[in-house]
């Protein structure tokens, strides 16, 4: 908000400057009206000073109309701005239509009354609204949230053996169903206040891919399942509370620490371009979360949308190969999109 403030003061100050004829030229080292004076022109602002005895305009600085910057708004995310401002951007649109008066989640807590649950709860229920836009999941879902661990799996033993690997700290989606073990015994900081919050928004979209590709999970790649979960959590947490919390996608991505380095997940991104089927969770380095989020998220930047991801896995869902689904949808070939992908990387800072 601070630099959005600062944008802000700095086109009124533009707008206050001393107006010129359409006929007076403003050069370099030519006679102005009034000391410091000032004019833009061409994308420098020009002022008065004073060289001897006379008034002349200086050499001129340039600067940039925050009407028509790039993205003003997204400058401080430097080689990420053009990405980060194209998904908040789409995130806008997405959630302007959500559906406000969507069924309330079944909220299974232990401690309903804590205020960290309380909001990850309302994170939750407007993932729903969100994602109830995009197809209708077919039921209210579950909500389980617990800070104990036996209590937690006390409430998956009826889907045992659905999440028997979930963790301390670590959220989870299946058998219609999402559940969070929130173990602040284990660890209870700022980070991890952020990764409990993000949950919601992650794992609720999950439910609609597992409803799309029925008995196929194997042929969905992990960046494309993961990435595009990571996506659906970074809109719906930078809009959930109204921006008050995080003023962009790009300050709620940062929420995002997985892996994204070429150090980290070269070996990862060379078995995706082989189209290698999904892997589950652990197997690549935490890169179906990190890489694979910068994966979808150049998607956007594309022009397609969360509609297109669930299409994909609809059509896997019905018997396709990825390869032909992706096509289908996106309109080129895997092959192409990953040269395509290589060379965006290189214009980012991880290395590649």
């Amino acid at each position: 908000m601070k630099y959005r403030g600062c944008a802000l003061v700095l086109g009124l100050l533009m707008t206050l400057l001393p107006a010129l004829p359409a006929s007076a030229a403003v050069k370099a080292g030519d006679k102005c009206p009034k000391l410091k004076a000032s004019a833009v022109v061409s994308g420098k602002k020009y002022t008065c000073i004073k060289s001897g005895k006379k008034l002349t305009w200086n050499k001129g600085v340039a600067v940039s109309n925050p009407k028509t910057s790039q993205s003003h708004a997204f400058a401080i995310y430097g080689k990420d701005a053009s990405r980060f401002k194209a998904v908040d951007e789409y995130g806008a649109k997405l959630v302007s239509t959500r559906i406000k008066n969507a069924p309330s989640i079944n909220s299974i807590l232990q401690s309903p009354t804590d205020p960290a649950v309380i909001r990850m709860s309302a994170n939750a229920q407007y993932a729903f609204s969100v994602y109830e836009q995009l197809m209708s999941l077919g039921y209210t879902p579950k909500w389980i949230v617990g800070e104990d661990g036996d209590w937690v799996k006390g409430q998956l033993k009826d889907v045992d053996p659905c999440m028997s690997w979930l963790s301390p700290n670590q959220g989870g989606a299946s058998c219609r169903l999402t559940a969070v073990w929130r173990a602040i015994s284990v660890r209870n900081d700022d980070l991890m206040h952020n990764t409990m919050l993000v949950q919601g928004g992650h794992e609720f979209f999950h439910l609609y891919q597992q409803e799309l590709q029925r008995e196929n999970f194997a042929k969905v790649p992990d960046w494309l399942r993961e990435g595009s979960a990571s996506v659906g959590m970074g809109i719906v947490l930078t809009h959930f509370e109204d921006r008050k919390s995080f003023a962009n996608y790009g300050a709620a991505q940062k929420v995002e620490r997985s892996a994204k380095d070429k150090s980290q997940c070269e070996a990862a991104l060379m078995k995706w371009e082989k189209s290698l089927d999904a892997e589950g969770f652990g197997n690549n380095n935490g890169c179906e979360y990190g890489l694979g989020l910068l994966m979808n998220e150049y998607l956007i930047m594309k022009g397609h949308t969360l509609n297109d991801v669930l299409e994909v896995i609809r059509v896997i869902g019905n018997g396709s190969d990825f390869q032909t689904a992706f096509q289908q949808v996106y309109k080129i070939s895997t092959t192409e999109f990953f040269a395509q992908l290589r060379a965006y990387l290189k214009t980012l800072n991880y290395g590649w």
